[in-house]
């Protein structure tokens, strides 16, 4: 018996690395202004962050059709293997409730594992990939699940953002926290705490100082920097994400850094500009 791992869209997993280790993604839908797209196959991150700005309103999200994420797990335990579910944080998406219920439908619920991701974007994404490396050597989920959890617990998320306008719009952030992010033209820094929730980290004043908080937080956190691959992800501004790496590099000596962009599902909530670090604690 084998596993395999099957992810949801939010997860940010560039299709290379996602085909290479043998990762399924589902996508997950996006509504603009009241037509609905699926992530990935109608919409295209170049399309939707080009037309951000003209939206009416904030784009609406919404979990994998449960229909058709039976239909995958379905399909990989036919095909004999057992399912290793990764999905987007039980506090920003109702997709894991979804999945769990979703499990006692399944021929087979005791070959389908469900995890919280308590992540987004490619964060998470990059717990599927070292889950999928430990997998490989694994034979049963009990060997498994120890390691897969000791990932997620250490997996640490701090990304700046352009504005707080988005997040507060889509209720992620408190109005508060918005008002006076923009009144003082903060260029806010935020993570997502180990029980999977938005919280504001640090403020700053200027896009070059973000970049750096990020640098400074993850030298005060990082556990054996060159054994980790590290991840960042960005919307429309892959410049930005490069000088991330970029600094990274000047003082740390990493295994490797793998870029990403924010797909439309996470763009909706935290809109274009946004860089994100990932990293092991």
């Amino acid at each position: 018996m084998s596993f395999k791992i099957i992810v949801d869209s939010a997860s940010d997993i560039p299709i290379h690395l996602a085909t290479t280790a043998g990762i399924v993604t589902v996508p997950m839908a996006v509504n603009i202004n009241g037509k609905t797209y699926l992530e990935g196959f109608e919409l295209t991150t170049k399309d939707f962050y080009a037309q951000f700005k003209n939206f009416r309103e904030l784009p609406k999200t919404s979990q994998p059709n449960p229909k058709i994420l039976l239909e995958h797990y379905e399909r990989i335990l036919s095909e004999g293997h057992e399912v290793v579910a990764i999905h987007l944080s039980s506090k920003l998406s109702s997709t894991f409730s979804t999945a769990q219920l979703l499990r006692e439908m399944t021929s087979a619920p005791d070959r389908v594992y469900i995890i919280d991701s308590l992540g987004a974007s490619f964060g998470y994404g990059l717990l599927a990939l070292n889950a999928q490396e430990i997998l490989k050597n694994k034979a049963s989920w009990a060997e498994v699940e120890p390691k897969l959890f000791e990932i997620r617990k250490n997996m640490r998320y701090v990304f700046a953002l352009d504005t707080l306008e988005h997040l507060v719009k889509g209720g992620r952030v408190s109005k508060t926290t918005g008002f006076f992010g923009g009144l003082l033209d903060i260029k806010p820094v935020l993570h997502i705490t180990p029980d999977g929730k938005i919280e504001p980290f640090a403020k700053v004043r200027s896009r070059r100082a973000a970049i750096r908080k990020l640098v400074e937080v993850m030298a005060r956190e990082i556990a054996h920097p060159e054994q980790q691959i590290l991840g960042i992800s960005h919307s429309a501004c892959l410049d930005d994400a490069q000088i991330l790496v970029d600094e990274i590099r000047q003082r740390f000596t990493v295994k490797d850094i793998w870029i990403s962009e924010i797909g439309c599902v996470v763009g909706s909530h935290t809109g274009p500009g946004t860089l994100a670090l990932f990293y092991q604690v």
